[in-house]
């Protein structure tokens, strides 16, 4: 079980509002390019917003200013047709461009042309390709059945020993999967202590490659994945905290994606509204958000966690199982750490 909205003192830490106000001011860069050969991943920036979005609202609770522009702008670019247009162009892709709108309607925001694209593509066999997609297909209230997100993190992170290379090309396999079945940190997985202990000590191996390698975003990702299995380190979190002061020098209060884009920062000194600014740090900026978003005031440490044994556990499932449906499933038929706010509903222009 995850606890609520943090009861919070009147404002946020500083190095939270202002890391809520870099996203905040460089909106539309979240926005892909109009270049119709533009990659598959065009939509990635904006996705990423969006499940930042829907997770910061539900720890800081309703009354944060700086996440009203946020869902405001995640509105008008869903109801505007963004993502319905690209995935009703390339069918096969379908559910991974629709990501920005499927986590805001986990957000609790329903858009109608949107939700005319996901019946379609459901009622012509296209199905989830991979863990995220289910993840936010999920968190929207989308699957007919829960996903076994602790098999996952078997599977995935504890099907076998890795190397140091294997551990550096896995990384974000591993710190993914362990979100998935913590509810991005705040939940604390049905895994036995000894499965969790076992993921700790590779999360703790893969935050030494992070630190060494300056690999910034990997390193707040271990961050969170250890508060979900119950292993955060109070004071490495406070020397990456102290870091990241440093680094939010050279990037107008964001965060660089790596030690490599903070040196070209620090030499190139670009203007506030320079695209490459925006690419170097967006994605570990929206990061460091989930991650301070565990430690303010109110928000607890992950509870309830369900103790599994060999005779309990239940079977493995393969990563990518799950069956969309057009309809959510009745709020009371979710998991309490899977519920969603209700839903309100807007026609698409």
């Amino acid at each position: 079980m995850t606890s609520g909205p943090a009861t919070r003192p009147g404002t946020l830490p500083e190095p939270l509002t202002r890391a809520l106000a870099w996203v905040g001011d460089r909106l539309p860069a979240f926005l892909p390019p109009s270049d119709p050969a533009a990659p598959r991943d065009r939509l990635k920036p904006l996705s990423e917003l969006a499940l930042a979005h829907h997770w910061l609202a539900g720890r800081l609770g309703p009354d944060v200013r700086e996440l009203d522009g946020w869902r405001a702008f995640l509105v008008e670019a869903c109801a505007g047709g963004l993502a319905a247009r690209a995935a009703t162009a390339e069918p096969a892709d379908a559910l991974y461009l629709m990501q920005p709108y499927l986590w805001l309607r986990a957000a609790g925001h329903v858009v109608e042309e949107c939700e005319h694209v996901l019946r379609e593509r459901a009622r012509a066999g296209v199905r989830p390709g991979s863990p995220g997609v289910l993840h936010a297909l999920e968190a929207a209230g989308l699957l007919r059945s829960g996903q076994d997100w602790a098999g996952l993190c078997r599977t995935a992170v504890l099907g076998r020993a890795r190397t140091e290379k294997d551990l550096t090309r896995d990384a974000y396999r591993v710190t993914h999967a362990v979100f998935y079945a913590t509810d991005m940190g705040g939940t604390a997985p049905a895994l036995s202590a000894a499965e969790r202990d076992r993921i700790a000590a590779l999360l703790h191996r893969l935050r030494g490659l992070a630190e060494r390698a300056g690999r910034w975003d990997l390193l707040i990702e271990t961050h969170i994945a250890l508060r979900g299995v119950g292993a955060g380190s109070p004071a490495a979190e406070e020397e990456w905290a102290a870091r990241r002061e440093t680094l939010a020098v050279h990037c107008h209060g964001g965060t660089p994606l790596d030690e490599a884009a903070a040196r070209r920062l620090a030499r190139d000194r670009p203007a506030p509204d320079d695209p490459a600014l925006f690419r170097s740090c967006y994605h570990a900026t929206l990061a460091d958000l989930l991650l301070q978003s565990l430690s303010v005031p109110g928000t607890r440490e992950p509870t309830g966690t369900t103790e599994v044994t060999e005779t309990t556990r239940p079977p493995e499932r393969p990563e990518t199982q799950g069956d969309p449906s057009p309809c959510p499933k009745p709020p009371s038929q979710q998991p309490p750490s899977r519920q969603r706010p209700p839903l309100t509903r807007t026609s698409s222009s």
